[in-house]
């Protein structure tokens, strides 16, 4: 028990927040203390000099007093040498003669220092109950040596002022910590609400449910750019959920119909064929073209598929464009010999591509020419370089395709003209496997068409 609640405090350690706070805390604590040491260190510096320089103005006054410097001269042994000079209980003053003995002295305290040790060097006397600052002063005439004073400063009462400030701050950087712990709770929870927001957002999310979104807010920093980014992302995968609804709606649609009629004649076989040869042999007919129909959408859905999920990869090699288009154009006269075939190849052209899916896919661009082009027609297949690049062209002078409709042509599943592509054979994925194949070469295809006048396609891929 003990060890899963240390545990879950683990856990809660763990919290960005708390490790903000934390930080937080101790960053500005280390800050206030190390102040608070500056500011103690400061007066007690400060009040150390002062009393310093009082002992020495004292001592001062009192060896020109001794001497005569000034307007009188006192006695070494006249009382009001000590007692004018004596400001408060924490000044003491001795008096010696050039032996050492004492002459003449205050009562306040005795510092037990003696009068001639270290002369003229400030002393500082410092134990569990003394704190003082002693100066002996040497006083002499003519370099002979009449006598020593010694002045003592009792700094008991400095040292009490820095134990209550001691205190007074120690108070301080408690309120401090506690007050840092808090306010650095309160700026954590504040910066990661975007977080908590755009975590609470993703838990609601569904591939169903993609309408949520984030509250960005109005100011421009890393948090509401990463909200952004999450809400662009949202939108991202909204835009291939529902392209990945319609493309199984589609393919769903596209084999309900062959599989219907299948499932036609396969009954009508039952009813009469099985006598009927007549009967019998439309159905097999029918049923060949269905499944074909049917094994080469499987096979262009499996293509996409596999292309979406990376399984494709590209074996680049050195391919020769003349030979294949001369392949491509000799295959075309075989498929439809009643269109008028021409082809310009401006000298010898290599390309670094696979070569499979180059021809792949012109084939998939000249098959679509061939259907929508009229007998007698013409179908015009240019190789060219273009900069850096190759530039294939493919045109033909058939039905054309309407201008606002271009665009829409490389969608999976998208047909010009339904009914006609159905009669074609068409199923709407020969274009979408085009594009493809050639953003899978980095390169980009151009549509340039005019209803009842023929059709342009333009590929320039890089060598």
């Amino acid at each position: 028990m003990r060890r899963e609640k240390m545990k879950i405090n683990i856990l809660k350690f763990r919290k960005i927040s708390w490790r903000i706070t934390f930080t937080y805390a101790v960053v500005f604590s280390a800050v206030v203390i190390l102040l608070n040491f500056l500011v103690l260190y400061g007066v007690r510096f400060y009040l150390r000099q002062q009393a310093i320089t009082q002992v020495d103005s004292i001592g001062k006054n009192i060896e020109g007093k001794i001497l005569g410097v000034g307007d009188e001269q006192k006695d070494i042994y006249d009382e009001e040498l000590v007692n004018d000079s004596v400001i408060n209980s924490d000044i003491n003053i001795k008096i010696a003669d050039s032996s050492g003995k004492i002459l003449n002295h205050s009562k306040n305290f005795d510092p037990q220092v003696s009068i001639k040790a270290n002369p003229n060097n400030v002393m500082v006397v410092e134990n569990e109950e003394k704190h003082l600052i002693v100066k002996n002063f040497v006083i002499s005439d003519n370099g002979k040596i009449i006598g020593y004073v010694q002045v003592a400063k009792n700094m008991n009462r400095e040292y009490s002022f820095l134990k209550l400030l001691f205190m007074v701050l120690l108070v301080a950087d408690a309120i401090g910590m506690i007050t840092s712990v808090i306010t650095g709770f309160s700026i954590s929870q504040k910066i990661l609400k975007p977080i908590k927001e755009i975590t609470n957002t993703a838990k609601r999310i569904t591939a169903t449910d993609l309408n949520v979104k984030i509250n960005v807010g109005e100011v421009d920093d890393e948090l509401s750019n990463l909200a952004k980014t999450f809400n662009e992302m949202i939108e991202r995968l909204k835009i291939s959920f529902e392209k990945q609804n319609q493309f199984v709606s589609d393919a769903s649609h596209e084999l309900r119909t062959p599989l219907s009629v299948i499932n036609g004649y396969i009954n009508l076989i039952d009813r009469w064929g099985k006598n009927d040869k007549e009967v019998l042999q439309e159905s097999i007919v029918a049923i060949k073209n269905e499944v074909k129909y049917m094994t080469e959408l499987v096979e262009r859905l499996l293509f996409l598929a596999r292309g979406d999920s990376g399984v494709i990869k590209l074996q680049k090699e050195v391919v020769n464009l003349n030979q294949l288009v001369e392949e491509i154009v000799k295959e075309g006269k075989l498929v439809a010999p009643n269109r008028n075939w021409s082809y310009n190849l401006k000298g010898r052209i290599d390309i670094f591509a696979d070569g499979r899916l180059i021809k792949q896919m012109l084939r998939a661009i000249i098959d679509n020419s061939i259907k929508f082009t009229q007998e007698g027609g013409t179908i015009n297949i240019s190789v060219e370089k273009h900069l850096d690049k190759v530039k294939i062209v493919v045109k033909d002078n058939g039905i054309g395709i309407p201008r606002e409709e271009i665009g829409k042509i490389f969608d999976r599943f998208y047909r010009v003209d339904k009914v006609r592509s159905k009669t074609t054979g068409g199923s709407g994925l020969g274009l979408s496997i085009v594009k493809w194949i050639v953003e899978a070469h980095n390169g980009e295809i151009l549509v340039e068409s005019e209803l009842g006048k023929g059709t342009e396609v333009s590929v320039l891929l890089p060598m």
